[in-house]
This record gives C-alpha cells, structure tokens and sequence, in this order.
C-alpha cells in the first residue's frame, strides 16, 4: 500500500542523520524491517552507523551493500544475511514449533529443545560443547561481506565490543573493522569462545554500549541520531515468575550503559562534560516487542524472523510519518520521556530533597519532630 505521506517524503530534501543500531539476537530482524523501510524510502542521508552485536552486524551490511549496489545492494544483503542465518541456524539451534510461534508469539519457553540447550548453555562451556568452534555465523559474514573492500566506504562505520579482561567497551572504526571485530560484537559468552582482535579477548559489545553514542557525535558530521531499539526500557507488569525475573534483568542490563549515557547527553552534554547540539530521534522498543521475551531472542524460525521484518518495517513507517518532520530541528519528545524524567527523578531524591531536611533540620541540631 502506498501511502500518500510517504510518497510525499521522497520528495523531500533527504535528512542528513547516523544511526545506532542496538543488538538483540533474533530480535535484530526487527531492525532489518526498519531499515529496509528507511532504505526504501530514500529519505534520509546517513552519515555514520554505530552497532553492537546484531546492530554491529546489521550496520556493516548496510554500509558494505551501499558501497556495492547503492540502497537495493543494502536491503539485498540483509534478505540474505537473515535467510541464510535462518537456514544454518536450522542444525545448530533449537527450533521453535507451531505452538511457539502462534500461541506463544515466537517465545520458546516451552520449548523442550529450548529449555535443554539453555541448561547445556548454563553448565558447559563453548569450548567443551563447541570443540570445533563452528561458528556459522563467521561463515555467512565471509561471504557476504568484503572486508578488504569496506575500509574504503564513505559512510562512517563504528561497532563495539566488551574487552574481557578489564570490562572497558572497546569501539572499532574503519579501518581497522574486520571480521573478528564484527563477531566480537555479537559474541555471547555462553555460545561462542571469546574473539581475539590484535591480541586482546572480547566478548559481546551489549554488556558496555548498547550502542554507544559518542562515536556517532564526535565521529560524523551529522547533527541527528537515530536510535533503533530492540530492547524495551519499560514494562508494565513487575516480574514475578523466575523466568520473568531474568528476562526483566537481562533487558536492564542490556540497557543500562545506554541509560547512563543518554541521561547525561540527553541534556546536551557529551561524555567529557561538552555541550554539544546533537539531536535525539528514537524508534523504541517498547510497544512493538512487549510481549517477547528473552527466549525469543533465540527464534531463528524464518517465520517469526519475517514477523519481526513487519513489525519494523511498521514500526519505520509510522515514524517517517510522525517524527521525521523533526530530523534537523528537534530531538523527539520520546527521548526526554524515556530518559530524562530519570534524571529528574533522580535530583529530586537524591540532592533537593536531602538539601531541603538539611535545611530545615541543620546537623548538630536536635533531631526534627522532638
């Protein structure tokens, strides 16, 4: 369907913008449809991508497709990259039944094949189950990616990854992305060996960036950033069953150097305390992926890979409606709703409320109330 909006945007002067990818596993097919949709749209003028894990992937897709075939040769790699992961994933990976994908949305919590790979996971390290360290993944990078030839791109490319021995996030720039540096990224500790880069061990970049920001505000010339989401800030419900509780605490966690990051930024400073004027745009998470949980992140069916496709690539249209008009002008109202009422909560109850009983009861006094 072509909508009347959208028609009128290709139109428009495109918006010089980078973009930050987050990672997610599975969930990443989500990001797929958005930037298929972006891409398709030609509405914007990217300057600058910087992902972690699934992000890392998905953003040197793009950068390398453009380089080869312009837009088409971006959203043909990420048809194949998905498809390919799908199919190889198919030995390797437990898969999600019928009932997974239509009764519980595409979460494997039921799932007996799930349920013992995740507590084989939870007991054998990658080495011992994984001797051969087959890694399909490295293979289908191999193919689809030169990475000889992606140094030489105009667009900006960062990905970040977890350095293992002192927690620091590292972020790797063109030129020295290569393939381990890619698959540092998106290297979860329970499935796959650390990935060496000049002698240094990583592991995924999720656990320090996710995704960083600054890269894309000291690395680029663009104004704007545009955070894809694939991991929810929010909930609506208090976790209560364990399997709940780990999800809400891996969602937390895979979000938390973000949330420290952007409520300093949000306010216009960077990380060494400059202002800066970069804009904020955001496609959220939140109401598009609510009812997965992290299981899901592990459903590699092309099924449900495809329904998360849809859901981005709803998810992008809706906001090339609504709040592209603000790419150059404004940061989104979302990101102050999301990030900065934490930072004003966070005044609040820990400096003026503390500063006004000091106040009012001075210390060395008596006690207030007596």
């Amino acid at each position: 369907m072509v909508d009347g909006r959208l028609t009128k945007t290709k139109r428009m002067k495109k918006k010089r913008i980078s973009l930050a990818l987050q990672g997610g596993g599975a969930h990443g097919a989500f990001t797929w449809g958005v930037m298929e949709k972006l891409l398709e749209e030609n509405v914007l003028d990217i300057r600058g991508f910087c992902g972690t894990s699934g992000g890392a992937i998905t953003s040197a897709l793009i950068v390398h497709g453009i380089q080869k075939n312009g837009t088409k040769g971006a959203i043909d790699l990420l048809k194949k990259f998905w498809k390919e992961l799908s199919i190889s994933s198919f030995f390797i990976m437990p898969q999600a039944s019928w009932v997974d994908n239509h009764v519980f949305y595409g979460n494997l919590d039921y799932s007996a094949p799930y349920r013992f790979f995740n507590s084989l996971t939870n007991y054998i390290a990658p080495h011992q189950f994984n001797p051969l360290d087959v890694n399909p993944l490295r293979d289908i990078l191999i193919r689809l990616i030169d990475f000889e030839e992606l140094p030489k791109s105009r667009i900006k490319l960062f990905v970040s990854a977890t350095k293992i021995k002192d927690g620091s996030c590292r972020v790797f720039s063109l030129p020295e992305i290569t393939l381990n540096a890619v698959l540092a990224s998106a290297c979860l500790p329970n499935l796959s060996k650390p990935i060496e880069v000049n002698g240094d061990l990583y592991w995924d970049g999720g656990y320090t960036g996710n995704p960083p920001m600054y890269p894309l505000i000291h690395g680029t010339d663009a104004k704007d950033i545009l955070l894809v989401q694939i991991n929810p800030v929010r909930t609506d419900e208090v976790p209560s069953a364990p399997s709940e509780i780990t999800d809400r605490v891996n969602e937390i966690s895979f979000n938390a150097a973000l949330m420290a990051e952007m409520r300093m930024i949000h306010k216009g400073y960077d990380l060494d305390g400059k202002l800066t004027d970069t804009r904020f745009q955001i496609i959220p998470a939140d109401r598009w992926l609510k009812e997965l949980n992290f299981s899901s992140t592990m459903n590699t069916s092309w099924e449900f890979l495809n329904r998360l496709r849809e859901r981005g690539r709803e998810a992008a249209t809706e906001w090339i409606e609504e709040e592209l008009s603000l790419v150059g002008k404004e940061s989104s109202p979302i990101i102050a709703d999301l990030f900065g009422h934490k930072e004003k909560v966070w005044a609040e109850e820990m400096i003026h409320q503390p500063a006004r009983h000091l106040k009012e009861c001075p210390i060395g006094e008596d006690p207030c109330g007596d």
